[in-house]
């Protein structure tokens, strides 16, 4: 039995005149309405594009302005720290401070529980005042590499003494305290001392002798650029040197200022024994 559904193909329905003219101006209406909409949309693309640009130019000014002051204050940290750091070697009066380890021991006793007095140093070094001012640091700790440690250990053993130099001097610097004391590691390396320092015999030394040695041993250096402090012994007629002061110029030797120079003619260098 079949179906009522026609097998022909579908047409579409035949309109009047009329109609056709109807769907024209309606076609021709919705046509201008697109054009209109895609005017539209072109504008409200291109104004919402120009708000994208501004406002990622924007963002962009606003990310590049903090990475351009970072980025020179980068250059701050790699170019005007290092400048200050090597001014503390070309500009500027340092001083080293050198103590005489056996004589302070033996005149002063609240040290002979220090490791330099136990282990028996001949001379070791107190700091490095850079010139920068003095007791910034209190209460702060020198922060050292193991490495950096055990050769300052070699000429500043005693933790105290260390603390004490980084407060007193360093923390006054612009320097980290590895650079400070890479600074004392450096001046005191390349400073040659008498060996009647080192021999553990006690002896009296004329001044005009022992300065004429140290000028001697050391290029460019003067009578004037060494500040030699001395103290009493009540067990001995001549003062006993106690501490030498070493003064630069940045990376030269220059001229001690606010000297002490207590030792007069003839002093006594202290072996310990």
């Amino acid at each position: 039995m079949m179906n009522n559904v026609s097998n022909q193909p579908v047409q579409m329905p035949i309109r009047s005149q009329d109609s056709v003219q109807d769907s024209t101006l309606y076609l021709k209406a919705f046509i201008a309405k697109i054009s209109l909409l895609q005017t539209a949309f072109k504008r409200n693309t291109l104004q919402t594009l120009e708000h994208k640009n501004a406002y990622s130019n924007h963002r962009l000014s606003i990310v590049r302005t903090p990475l351009s002051i970072a980025s020179l204050l980068l250059l701050q940290g790699l170019v005007v720290l290092p400048a200050q750091a090597a001014s503390a070697l070309t500009t500027g009066q340092r001083v080293l401070m050198i103590e005489m380890t056996p004589a302070l021991c033996r005149l002063q006793p609240t040290r002979t529980l220090m490791r330099q007095c136990l282990e028996g140093y001949s001379l070791t070094v107190a700091g490095l005042d850079l010139g920068y001012g003095q007791r910034c640091g209190r209460g702060s700790t020198p922060r050292l590499t193991p490495l950096q440690l055990k050769v300052v250990n070699r000429i500043m053993p005693d933790t105290t003494v260390r603390s004490q130099a980084w407060q007193h001097y360093g923390a006054c610097s612009p320097l980290s305290s590895s650079s400070y004391f890479r600074q004392i590691i450096n001046y005191s390396g390349a400073l040659k001392l008498p060996s009647e320092l080192s021999t553990g015999n006690s002896y009296t030394v004329s001044r005009s002798r022992f300065i004429n040695q140290m000028t001697r041993l050391n290029e460019g250096m003067s009578a004037a650029s060494i500040d030699l402090i001395c103290q009493k012994d009540n067990y001995r007629r001549q003062p006993v040197l106690t501490d030498m002061h070493i003064c630069y110029e940045g990376s030269q030797f220059g001229r001690c200022y606010n000297t002490v120079n207590n030792c007069g003619t003839n002093f006594i260098i202290s072996g310990g024994s």
